[in-house]
């Protein structure tokens, strides 16, 4: 008889990770996050919360296809000089998926998520919280299950290699529509985005 394999979900607020990995100094491989972490486990969905500042702009056209090349569920909405937000959406997701899953992975730091991350858990279900936790509201840590500090993660999920292209960050000067950031290129027929509007 095979034994009951828990499902895991994950919750990927792009912009949070890329914060995290400008504080860190290194940038997180979205492609290894995918691999890694559902090991044990059988994964439902990965989804990732991308904002855009351009949709005619084919660099985040490239970032999004690779996203779901690699196996994203991606969520995007476009941004001009304002906060992603995407909360309420990741909220959503979470609730209307909870019935589908066993365990949640949320990188997010927001105080938003507690209400939903306190309903899910009432629903029997499990929720890990990945950052940092400088930039991780302490209501939303002490509402989950178990934190996972990214920075003892460096060796597994570090992006290596490659040399680098500009990306924009929507999370810095928001006053500016078009803050360009950086990520590493991906080969031709490969395509691996980095840390931008973006683990």
């Amino acid at each position: 008889m095979i034994g009951h394999v828990d499902r895991l979900a994950l919750f990927i607020d792009g912009s949070f990770v890329y914060n995290c990995a400008k504080r860190m100094g290194w940038n997180v491989d979205h492609r290894k996050v995918i691999e890694h972490f559902p090991k044990g486990y059988s994964l439902y969905n990965a989804f990732y919360y991308a904002p855009i500042t351009d949709w005619n702009d084919e660099r985040q056209q490239k970032f999004l296809d690779a996203l779901i090349f690699m196996g994203y569920s991606v969520r995007s909405r476009e941004v001009r000089g304002e906060a992603p937000n995407f909360e309420a959406h990741l909220t959503t997701d979470m609730l209307l998926s909870a019935p589908r899953w066993d365990v949640a992975l949320v990188a997010s730091g927001a105080a938003q998520l507690v209400p939903a991350v306190e309903a899910v858990r009432a629903m029997g279900r499990e929720v890990h919280l990945m950052g940092i936790p400088e930039l991780t509201d302490l209501d939303l840590r002490s509402a989950t299950d178990r934190f996972i500090d990214l920075r003892d993660y460096r060796e597994l999920l570090e992006r290596e290699g490659g040399g680098r292209r500009v990306y924009p960050d929507v999370t810095q000067e928001l006053d500016q529509e078009q803050e360009m950031m950086e990520y590493s290129p991906e080969p031709e027929n490969d395509p691996e985005p980095e840390e931008g509007s973006s683990l």
